[in-house]
């Protein structure tokens, strides 16, 4: 009897394990496909447009719809609901505008239109509130991305000017560098500073690069020493180039696979659109 009696108390737990044992199989299948998931891919741009002087926040709008951005990050937005605006006509309902102004000028504000929430806000100040990079984060198919809007200062005018630009973006740098553990960051917009060449050393750009940064214009391997991102460049004018807005990110976290200069017949700004397809791993 106790040994017939031992036999149904298997012939009972067999079914079970078998359940268990399926279960378990199904779940790690699951993790392994979650781990094994393609990179996502974001569509992004970055546009100086010049405080909506030479078109609205329609306008930009309707040049931009069409290239179904994920986000976008402006300089020289005009302050209130100008992104809100610009943002609805391109379906990027989710906006933020910046609390300060470039430079303490009036409407030059650095702005981020996006496709999914934003959240966790900052402004981070470049040793002062004249210059500083907007931040917000936002959550894309389930990996937290973090996006910064800049206008950085253009050092030109004496030794003094240059020494306090060189200032801000090393201060602004040695804020990214803390973070790059923890986060995947984009930084877009008008950084005022072309990339390096054979002939010459941008010594701005040299920070990202040592960071283990890279613009899209780099990685794409886009020659773009005959090209400019401010629409009155002459080519001939500066051997190193005029493309001053870029699309900067960790290589080791992401790649771009498509962009370019965004060219417009009538133009709706001094400066024109830039844009990279990313593949975010």
């Amino acid at each position: 009897m106790e040994h017939k009696a031992k036999k149904n108390i298997y012939r009972a737990l067999i079914p079970v394990y078998l359940i268990m044992h399926l279960s378990y199989g199904q779940s790690l299948s699951q993790k392994e496909t979650l781990d094994q998931q393609d990179p996502i891919t974001l569509k992004v741009a970055a546009y100086n447009v010049e405080f909506s002087d030479k078109g609205t926040a329609e306008e930009i709008g309707e040049f931009l719809k069409s290239y179904q951005f994920d986000a976008v990050c402006f300089s020289e937005a005009p302050g209130g609901d100008w992104t809100k605006k610009v943002g609805a006509v391109m379906g990027l309902n989710h906006v933020l505008v910046g609390k300060y102004s470039t430079a303490g000028h009036k409407d030059k504000y650095k702005t981020i239109a996006s496709r999914t929430p934003l959240s966790n806000y900052e402004e981070v100040l470049m040793a002062d509130t004249l210059h500083t990079a907007t931040r917000a984060t936002t959550m894309v198919k389930g990996k937290e991305i973090t996006l910064y809007s800049v206008h950085f200062p253009f050092g030109w005018r004496d030794q003094a000017h240059i020494d306090e630009t060189t200032n801000k973006i090393a201060t602004f740098v040695n804020y990214l560098r803390e973070k790059q553990s923890d986060e995947t960051s984009l930084v877009m917009g008008d950084f005022n500073f072309v990339l390096s060449t054979n002939d010459y050393v941008s010594p701005y750009y040299e920070m990202f690069v040592e960071l283990g940064m890279v613009s899209s214009w780099r990685d794409l391997g886009i020659d773009v020493t005959g090209l400019g991102t401010m629409v009155k460049f002459k080519p001939e004018s500066k051997p190193a180039g005029g493309v001053i807005d870029h699309i900067i990110y960790p290589t080791n976290k992401v790649k771009a696979i498509n962009g370019q200069i965004m060219e417009m017949e009538k133009p709706l700004s001094d400066h024109k659109p830039v844009w990279a397809l990313l593949e975010i791993n």
